[in-house]
């Protein structure tokens, strides 16, 4: 009897030490990697995914941080992107890409690109091309600012202001070349998407004026009648020394044209804007 009641109690008390022991529900899952954040490039296209949350600011940009007044700009306030996806913000019926193509924070934007290659890019990831209005509307915003940030422009507040550097367009014509790209890498000038942290329209897109030139579908009447213009000039302002406002275009070069600045952004219609309004049509002549 003694015998049976001792392996009793070593049974139970072996139960106890075994309970003790184990750990509690959901201790062998990892904590999430708070650190980490999603690339805000819509990925593939292949995913229609909506969402309403506006990816945070890029960390360690060449801007000193924003103060307490600069988290109340309207740059900076949470808005839903409203039938946009993922690394799209909405303007009126349509949606931009929060950043110039590839549109991912803190890369580097594409270079070398031509109208034809914005084409095929945008339409490879289910988006088309930005019409000459809608980039211009998704600059200035509802306030119809000068620049994208507002009606004074501040030296720093965008990348405008790079020194000039020279060119050797015979050795770009060879592009893809080996020696076309080393150039092209040369006199690139252009920092990473979404650095210049101030340089934000009033609807969360980033470095619409200077840092590359953005190939658009033309919408208006410009002296030369190209179907594409460039918008926004560069890291070193504009052709005959000018500041990038929301209103600078190029219509100097036709869709094969490419150079060591010329980059593209893309569009789509918004998920709940009316069939049959497109706000990017090129007028009829």
């Amino acid at each position: 009897m003694r015998s049976a009641f001792r392996l009793t109690s070593l049974f139970l008390l072996g139960c106890s030490i075994l309970a003790s022991a184990a750990p509690r529900a959901g201790a062998l899952t990892p904590p999430e990697d708070e650190t980490s954040s999603p690339e805000d490039d819509e990925g593939d296209g292949t995913s229609d995914e909506w969402a309403d949350d506006e990816p945070d600011d890029v960390q360690g940009g060449d801007d000193e941080a924003p103060s307490a007044e600069a988290e109340t700009d309207a740059g900076r306030r949470k808005r839903p992107r409203g039938g946009c996806p993922a690394g799209m913000a909405r303007v009126r019926e349509f949606c931009i890409d929060r950043y110039e193509a590839p549109n991912r924070r803190g890369a580097k934007p594409l270079v070398m690109q031509s109208a034809n290659d914005a084409q095929a890019w945008c339409s490879a990831h289910h988006k088309r091309m930005c019409g000459e209005n809608e980039w211009t509307a998704a600059c200035q915003g509802e306030e119809r600012r000068l620049y994208p940030y507002g009606n004074t422009r501040v030296d720093g507040q965008c990348n405008d202001d790079r020194p000039w550097q020279k060119v050797d367009e015979s050795t770009l014509a060879k592009w893809p070349a080996s020696e076309a790209k080393a150039h092209a890498k040369d006199l690139n000038q252009a920092t990473p998407s979404g650095s210049k942290r101030k340089c934000v329209s009033e609807d969360g897109v980033r470095d619409l004026t200077g840092n590359v030139e953005e190939w658009v579908v033309r919408t208006r009447e410009h002296e030369n009648a190209w179907p594409y213009v460039l918008a926004g000039c560069y890291w070193s302002g504009c052709y005959g020394g000018g500041k990038p406002t929301c209103h600078s275009t190029n219509d100097a070069h036709g869709p094969e044209f490419r150079f060591y600045e010329t980059g593209f952004r893309c569009c789509r219609d918004a998920a709940d804007s009316r069939r049959g309004v497109h706000f990017h049509d090129t007028p009829k002549p």
